[in-house]
């Protein structure tokens, strides 16, 4: 570990290869199941359309404060001491996040409650991104690279060794561009604590709002933004399994309940079965490559890139749904027919996954054959029709019904996979 080295660009010098998450960002990763966790219970606890929007408006900021940390690990070599505080102080700050969750919106939207503090960690998040950018701004001076640079050449190294890339003024005005918009950003959460309910939730908006289209305005008026070697794929694979990780605990706790209720442990079995599934197709077709090619293929590529990043928010948005699906059909695992909400929230959880996973899948190098891509909407069709009509079955026709449907969907992805040329 470097203690005082400045941020430097993870420079692609010549290498396609992408590179691997750190212990660090592994250990900020693990913060976010406490996160994943609250939004989980929240909507367990309000199975209706309501809790379904409230989960849905709180999932957007809890997403965004992981993938502004995550970019900016992929973006630059984090070894430093400076930034392993900072990313320690925004771990501490996603787990005062977390802790908010369940108060930051009342239940009528009118009352202030835990907005507040909400508000006020989503400012501090927004800071510590704004300090991080402000300084790998400073550390990129032009011409030349930063200190320590991969590829910079050494004092005394002959003519023929590496060249500096010609990088740092486009890294200059993308790190001022994300500096501006999450300052922007993290002031508008700020000045929410002043405003009164329920015009709080709008600024809590306009916030995400700027928040989010800060790396499309950065990228897409920069003239050459900087290509670095990326592992923003892993990472998002990483994330999804913390997410499926949900359904994992909902099946240890209906096993648990098994002895009392005979009928959990088969519901318990099947939502193992389901999300099983749901990780084979998600990861029968992981392309690590994804962002490197889209930093180096051009404004289109560039697009399809931010569609492949942005698009795993409703991913992880289902998997939680499915989650909280899973563990409220094991709890009623004994009746004869089941609350209208716990089996859309699995159902719909399920739908949404594969559709948000098929439109991830069409934007990389090899995309789905139309044939597969086929199967998919039609799987996720019949799922939400089984959540449409959940309340005519009891948990285990339920869970039985969305297994049998997604292993006849995985048998179609292995087939696939073995007729696709250049597959093994």
């Amino acid at each position: 570990m470097s203690t005082g080295r400045s941020p430097t660009l993870r420079y692609l010098a010549g290498s396609t290869e992408a590179t691997h998450a750190s212990w660090l960002e592994l250990f900020f990763d693990l913060v976010f199941v406490a996160a994943v966790s609250e939004l989980a219970r929240l909507l367990h606890g309000d199975l209706t359309f309501h809790g379904l929007l409230v989960f849905c408006a709180l999932f957007v900021p809890v997403w965004w404060v992981w993938m502004s940390f995550a970019y900016y690990a992929d973006l630059f070599e984090t070894d430093a001491t400076h930034f392993r505080i900072a990313l320690l102080a925004g771990m501490f700050g996603s787990l005062v996040l977390a802790s908010t969750i369940g108060v930051a919106i009342s239940p009528d939207g009118r009352t202030l409650d835990g907005a507040h503090g909400f508000a006020l960690a989503n400012a501090a998040l927004q800071a510590i991104l704004v300090g991080l950018y402000g300084y790998a701004r400073r550390a990129a001076r032009a011409p030349g690279t930063a200190p320590d640079a991969p590829g910079a050449p050494r004092p005394g190294a002959g003519r023929d060794a590496p060249q500096s890339p010609p990088q740092n003024a486009a890294l200059r005005q993308l790190c001022g561009i994300y500096v501006a918009g999450f300052g922007c950003g993290g002031a508008l959460w700020l000045a929410s604590v002043a405003v009164s309910a329920p015009w709080h939730l709008a600024l809590w908006a306009l916030a995400l709002l700027v928040e989010i289209a800060t790396p499309f305005v950065a990228y897409l008026t920069v003239a050459s933004p900087p290509a670095h070697a990326s592992h923003l794929p892993e990472r998002l694979g990483l994330f999804t399994l913390i997410v499926l990780g949900e359904s994992v605990l909902a099946v240890a706790w209906g096993a648990r309940g098994a002895p009392s209720t005979p009928s959990a442990l088969p519901v318990a079995f099947f939502t193992f079965v389901i999300a099983a599934c749901l990780w084979w197709v998600y990861f029968e077709h992981v392309d690590h490559r994804v962002i490197i090619n889209a930093l180096t293929s051009g404004r289109s590529s560039l697009v399809r890139g931010f569609a492949y990043g942005y698009g795993h928010l409703l991913i992880f948005a289902g998997l939680a749904a499915t989650a909280v699906g899973s563990e409220a059909l094991i709890e009623h695992a004994a009746e004869a027919h089941m609350p209208a909400g716990a089996g859309l929230a699995l159902t719909g959880g399920a739908a949404a996954f594969l559709l948000a996973t098929t439109a991830a899948h069409l934007v990389i190098r090899r995309p789905l054959a139309r044939r597969l891509v086929a199967v998919r909407v039609a799987a996720a069709l019949g799922a939400l029709l089984l959540g449409l009509s959940s309340t005519a079955f009891s948990p285990l026709a339920e869970t039985a019904a969305l297994a049998g449907l997604l292993v006849l969907l995985t048998w179609a992805e292995v087939r696939h996979r073995r007729e696709a040329p250049g597959t093994t």
